[in-house]
């Protein structure tokens, strides 16, 4: 965009692990007392604490040495008005509790600390932040994310309206060991489902739980696009010949659901973003027409010139091999997938290395990607396996809770034995 200087600017702060841990056990030696069994845990999250502590002081003292600095129980919304420019400093669900009180004004999503938080729906981290500033802005592009609003009428005729929606909502029964049971209209269609529960999410949620979720028919999608869609995660039915026709569907109108169980509501996976959803409360679901305003970094992957990453393609008999370099973090990452597939095509093709010996960093929309390419090589009897994955990149696929669901070698040449030793029974 333009070059722009926003010359009233607010940062929002989040607290640390560390810190609120503090708090909660009163003393250092008290809260070493409670790690005592698990001290590895306790230092890991003392160092995110340092590191986070470095990150506030970067902003602070070369970033935006003339603006308010706020952690969030103290960020007043009524006041984010007199501002031009709100930073969220934390991760993912920080940016989504400060993007429910940005309103109109432009936000930023800083990570506080990218070797421990993925931070999918963040654009910068310190350091690129101060790039940003230092030349006004030039290499940024304002984008518009579509939102969800959310009408809540209770069964005494009380209303209730949420705040909106920058990723999902979840209506599940209360009880995690029971199922969530619900009505659910849209466009003269309806039905009671029975399930673990309903996921309503906007593009931006579209990388979230949905992508842990299968079998899906639809794909990550844009943060702007005009429509939101509904999932019913593990949905009961009575028999196989049992068809939902609303069960994984794209919504370009109102969804209306009625609840049958003694459920709640949440709003971005936040807990101060929690609604009482009992039986015969009637929740219903839109496009709101507010956007919110993201500051990103110019071109994310418009045009493959610009994409952040680089593949290189080769083959050995029956395996394919790919090489992703540099960073799998934005841009249209679709096209990694696509590609892949194709080079996938073909009944003689039935191994897949991808290797990560160049690639510096992976998002979890990066990941769970590629974990869509392993689901659908599954579904056709082909095997992958990832080589030269490094510890930090290894730490995401931790982060995210699927380092199991992948086969890791060192190199190429172990993958390619593994894949001609004789599979055990």
């Amino acid at each position: 965009m333009p070059s722009t200087k926003y010359k009233k600017v607010v940062v929002v702060f989040k607290r640390t692990k560390y810190e609120l841990d503090l708090e909660t056990y009163g003393s250092i030696q008290a809260y070493k007392e409670v790690a005592r069994q698990n001290p590895e845990v306790f230092e890991r999250t003392l160092e995110s604490h340092e590191r986070q502590l470095e990150s506030r002081n970067f902003l602070k003292s070369q970033v935006f040495p003339d603006a308010d600095f706020v952690f969030r129980e103290n960020f007043d919304p009524e006041n984010g008005t007199k501002y031009d420019l709100i930073v969220a400093h934390g991760g993912d669900n920080h940016f989504t509790y400060v993007a429910h009180l940005a309103g109109n004004t432009p936000l930023i999503g800083c990570n506080s600390d990218p070797q421990s938080s993925v931070g999918a729906l963040l654009g910068f981290n310190a350091e690129e932040l101060k790039i940003a500033v230092k030349t006004n802005f030039k290499q940024t592009q304002i984008e518009s994310w579509s939102l969800l609003d959310t009408e809540i009428l209770y069964p005494n005729g009380t209303k209730l309206k949420t705040v909106p929606a920058i990723c999902e909502l979840s209506i599940r029964n209360n009880s995690p060991d029971l199922t969530s049971r619900f009505w659910i209209s849209y466009q003269g269609q309806k039905e009671e489902q029975k399930c673990s529960g309903l996921l309503v999410y906007t593009g931006a949620g579209s990388t979230g739980w949905i992508s842990s979720c299968f079998p899906k028919k639809f794909s990550p999608f844009s943060k702007h696009e005009p429509f939101f869609h509904v999932y019913s995660r593990e949905i009961r039915v009575k028999s196989r010949e049992t068809e939902f026709s609303l069960a994984d569907f794209r919504a370009l109108d109102q969804v209306e659901v009625i609840s049958e169980m003694n459920g709640g509501l949440a709003v971005d996976s936040l807990t101060e973003r929690h609604y009482p959803f009992p039986p015969y409360t009637k929740a219903t679901i839109r496009l709101s027409p507010e956007k919110l305003s993201v500051i990103v970094p110019l071109k994310r992957g418009e045009s493959m010139q610009d994409l952040p990453y680089e593949i290189e393609q080769k083959r050995i008999n029956g395996t394919v091999i790919v090489q992703i370099k540099g960073r799998m973090e934005s841009g249209p990452l679709d096209r990694i997938t696509q590609t892949i597939l194709d080079e996938m095509v073909g009944a003689d093709r039935k191994h897949l290395i991808l290797d990560f010996s160049e690639l510096r960093y992976i998002s979890s929309l990066g990941i769970r990607m590629i974990l869509d390419v392993k689901m659908n090589l599954q579904k056709r009897n082909k095997e992958m396996a990832l080589v030269g994955v490094t510890s930090s990149i290894l730490q995401v696929f931790h982060l995210l809770g699927l380092s199991n669901a992948f086969q890791f070698y060192p190199d190429r040449e172990e993958a390619l034995k593994s894949f001609e030793e004789p599979s055990k029974p």
